[in-house]
């Protein structure tokens, strides 16, 4: 039986061309990209230039949703904080995912259990980590840092309602949640770069420190810039940690540009701005991950 099989096999490829079989198995995925991605991207642009108010289209105004919106105060308060929490969580996230991808890889199997645990904040729903740790932080004695905080005498911290204490809280929930995402990509990475290139650098005589810097970081940053992007997409985006601990306040503190459109389209039912914020955002994060590839693009090969 397996001769005719094989057979019919060889004939079907001969007939149908290669190029066409791949066609044939991407096409489904790739209509799924356009349905729920490309087109949604392409009339959150179209309606951007329209005014449209509570699902009620009044017309096409141009460009003047934009200028409305620059107008606006708050809009560059509000990029500037999307940028001290993108940054903020940067800076803490990726060099906390380094630290963890290089002890999980000296520790082996016992790694990959610590990875395992370290990965249930990133899977829960960032409005339920949210919730979690609005209570954690909660200043009331039902609170379970102030609960803590009060066997040592000490009076409770309300973090999220102070205007300077906020940002950097919301930042350690967020750095919280998805750090561990950031670590598995780059143990992956550390994976794929070769033993033989650490003994050799052992033979010369290269400390831990050189050994990082001449082998493990350039070989590594193609994981870390996949890193960078899908974090800061994340980190910009981000507005269900927000809504869940602070609501963009207090006074406004953490009234991001993710929070503002949020506001404006969902609370305010002005749509038409509202996507006029999402493609502000789209550009803002196309030229940050623009930047991250000109700086780390040509590491990998040097």
């Amino acid at each position: 039986m397996a001769g005719p099989i094989a057979l019919s096999v060889r004939r079907q490829a001969a007939i149908r061309p290669p190029g066409r079989v791949a066609a044939t198995l991407v096409a489904p995925a790739l209509l799924v990209v356009v349905a729920v991605n490309i087109l949604p991207a392409f009339f959150g642009f179209y309606a951007s230039l329209r005014r449209i108010f509570f699902f009620g289209d009044e017309g096409f105004v141009g460009i003047a949703n934009f200028v409305e919106l620059f107008a606006d105060p708050m809009t560059l308060r509000a990029i500037g904080r999307s940028l001290v929490f993108t940054f903020g969580s940067l800076a803490i996230a990726v060099p906390l995912a380094v630290l963890a991808a290089l002890g999980i890889r000296q520790l082996g199997a016992a790694g990959r259990i610590l990875l395992t645990i370290l990965l249930v904040p990133w899977a829960m729903s960032p409005i339920v980590v949210a919730l979690l740790w609005k209570w954690i932080l909660l200043p009331s004695p039902g609170g379970l840092l102030a609960a803590v905080l009060s066997l040592f005498g000490t009076d409770p911290i309300n973090l999220l309602s102070n205007p300077q204490l906020a940002m950097p809280t919301v930042i350690a929930v967020g750095v919280w949640r998805t750090f561990a995402f950031a670590a598995i990509i780059l143990t992956a990475g550390l994976g794929q770069i070769p033993a033989d290139l650490y003994r050799a650098a052992a033979v010369d005589g290269l400390t831990a420190a050189e050994r990082f810097a001449r082998i493990t970081f350039p070989l590594l940053t193609p994981s870390l810039l996949i890193v960078l992007s899908v974090l800061t997409i994340s980190y910009f985006n981000e507005v269900q940690i927000i809504i869940g601990l602070t609501s963009g306040g207090p006074i406004q503190s953490t009234t991001t540009l993710g929070y503002l459109l949020f506001e404006t389209g969902f609370v305010e039912l002005n749509q038409g701005r509202g996507n006029a914020i999402a493609v502000v955002m789209f550009l803002i994060n196309l030229l940050l991950i623009a930047g991250y590839v000109r700086l780390l693009g040509g590491q990998g090969g040097r």
